[in-house]
C-alpha cells in the first residue's frame, strides 16, 4: 500500500462511487482515516438493472469515478477494494468438529475451510464471498458466543455463507485488470454498509441495516458482530420515478427530477403547488415500501435477535417521507438515519446515506490491510474470516 493509502469503489445501479483515504497519525488522537478523494459517475436514469460488467460503458463510468478521485487526492491508485450488491445469494451450513475432550482453539474452527463442506460451495456457477460463524453449540447442548478455550468433546458451528456468481465475480476482476488496478478484494455491500453505520453496541446486540438502492432495498441483519442474514425487496428509488412517469405520461428523466424534489418535501407541510399533483403517487409507493420493510422484519427468523436498532441508509434514505413513515411504523424501536463516524472528512459526505457502503468498504480495507489481516478487533470469530479469504479465492 502506497503511503497508507486505501481506496474503494462501490458499484451500484444508480452510480459508481470511488473513495480514497489515508491513514494518519495524529498527536493525542492516534490513528485516523482521512478522506482525501471522492469521485462519482451517475448511471442513466432509465437503467433499472446494473450495466453489464463486460461493456465498455461501465468500464468508462468506473474509470471516470476513479480518475476524479485520483485527481482530488493527488495520487495514482495501485490497489483497490470493490463492493457489489448484485448476483449474491445466501445459505447456512452446520459444521461439526470432534474436539476429544480438549480445549477449543482457533484451529478447530478453521477446519471448516479445509472440509468437503466448504469446498463444495465452489460450484460451476458460484463461490463463497463471505463466511460468517453465527452460532456455536458445545456437545450438542450448550450454546456459547465465544467457544475458544472451552472444554468439549464436540463443537457445532453454524455458518452463514454469502455466495456470488462466479461469472459475475470473474468479470469484476477482469474489469479492474483492464483498468490496470490491482483488485485486492470484493466485498458484499450488505456487509460494508453495516460496517459503516453500526456502532459496536448495535453490531453486538442486534440491528437491521436498511439500504434503499435504485433497483432494490436490502435488509441486512447483524448480531454478535456478524451478518446473520439478509432480505431483499424489489423496490428502489427507480420505482418511485417510474410510477410518476407512467401515471403522468412524462419522461423518466423528468420524473426522476421530480422524485428528488419530493424527497425533501415534508408530507405534513406540502405547499408547493407544482409538486402537490405528484405527491399522492410518491407517498403511495413510499407506504408500500415501508409496509414491506416492516413485514420482512416482523416475519424474519432474526426478529428476536435484532433488538430495537434500525438504521436507514442508501440513495433512497434521503426521502423525508420515507424517514417519517419509518419512524411512525417503528415507533417502539431505535430508528435513525445512517452516517459514518469512523472516517474524517467533510460532514456533507460523511452524513450522506448514499455513500455509506463505500465508507464501510474503506473501514473494511483498513482492518484487513493497514492493520494486518489477522487483526479484526471485536472477536476471534472475525479474525478467522479475514485470515483465509485470499486462500479461499484460489482454491
Amino acid at each position: 500500500m502506497q503511503q497508507n493509502i486505501i481506496s474503494a469503489v462501490d458499484i451500484r445501479a444508480d452510480k459508481i462511487i470511488c473513495l480514497i483515504a489515508q491513514e494518519l497519525q495524529i498527536i493525542n488522537k492516534g490513528k485516523i482515516l482521512q478522506l482525501i478523494g471522492i469521485g462519482t459517475s451517475k448511471m442513466p436514469v432509465d437503467c433499472l438493472k446494473p450495466l453489464a460488467l463486460d461493456s465498455e460503458i461501465i468500464k468508462k463510468y468506473i474509470g471516470d469515478a476513479i480518475k476524479s478521485a485520483e485527481n482530488e487526492a493527488g495520487v495514482k491508485l495501485q490497489d483497490i477494494f470493490v463492493s457489489i450488491s448484485e448476483n449474491l445469494s445466501s445459505k447456512y451450513l452446520n459444521f461439526e468438529v470432534n474436539i476429544g475432550n480438549s480445549n477449543i482453539n482457533e484451529e478447530n474452527i478453521k477446519q471448516f475451510f479445509s472440509s468437503d463442506s466448504f469446498k463444495e460451495l465452489y460450484t460451476q456457477n458460484e463461490e463463497p464471498l463471505h463466511s460468517f460463524p453465527i452460532s456455536y453449540r458445545i456437545n450438542d447442548k450448550k450454546s456459547v458466543s465465544e467457544p475458544i478455550g472451552q472444554k468439549a468433546d464436540k463443537l457445532m458451528v453454524k455458518w452463514h455463507i454469502i455466495n456470488v456468481s462466479k461469472d459475475y465475480l470473474n468479470k469484476v476482476y477482469s474489469l479492474f485488470n483492464e483498468l490496470e488496478i490491482n483488485l485486492k478484494q470484493v466485498v458484499s455491500s450488505h456487509y460494508s454498509s453495516s460496517l459503516a453505520v453500526l456502532d459496536d453496541y448495535e453490531s453486538d446486540n442486534g440491528a437491521v441495516t436498511i439500504d434503499i438502492q435504485k433497483n432494490k432495498t436490502i435488509l441486512s441483519y447483524t448480531f454478535d458482530g456478524q451478518i446473520i442474514g439478509y432480505d431483499l425487496i424489489k423496490i428502489g428509488t427507480y420505482h418511485f420515478a417510474n410510477d410518476i412517469s407512467q401515471i403522468k405520461s412524462i419522461s423518466l428523466d423528468e420524473s426522476e427530477k421530480i422524485r428528488k424534489q419530493l424527497d425533501i418535501v415534508d408530507f405534513d407541510r406540502k405547499n408547493n403547488k407544482t409538486l402537490d399533483r405528484f405527491f399522492d403517487i410518491y407517498i403511495s409507493r413510499a407506504n408500500e415500501l415501508v409496509d414491506l420493510i416492516n413485514r420482512k422484519i416482523e416475519t424474519s427468523r432474526f426478529n428476536s435477535l435484532i433488538s430495537s436498532n434500525i438504521v436507514l441508509t442508501g440513495y433512497g434514505a434521503k426521502s423525508l417521507t420515507v424517514q417519517k413513515l419509518m419512524k411512525q411504523k417503528f415507533n417502539l424501536k431505535q430508528f435513525r438515519l445512517g452516517s459514518t463516524k469512523k472516517i474524517n472528512g467533510s460532514k456533507t459526505f460523511l452524513d450522506n446515506p448514499s455513500l455509506v457502503s463505500a465508507f464501510g468498504l474503506l473501514s473494511y480495507a483498513t482492518n484487513h490491510v493497514l492493520e494486518g489481516e489477522n487483526t479484526d478487533k471485536n472477536t476471534k470469530k472475525k479474525s478467522i474470516l479475514s485470515i483465509f479469504y485470499h486462500f479461499f479465492r484460489n482454491l
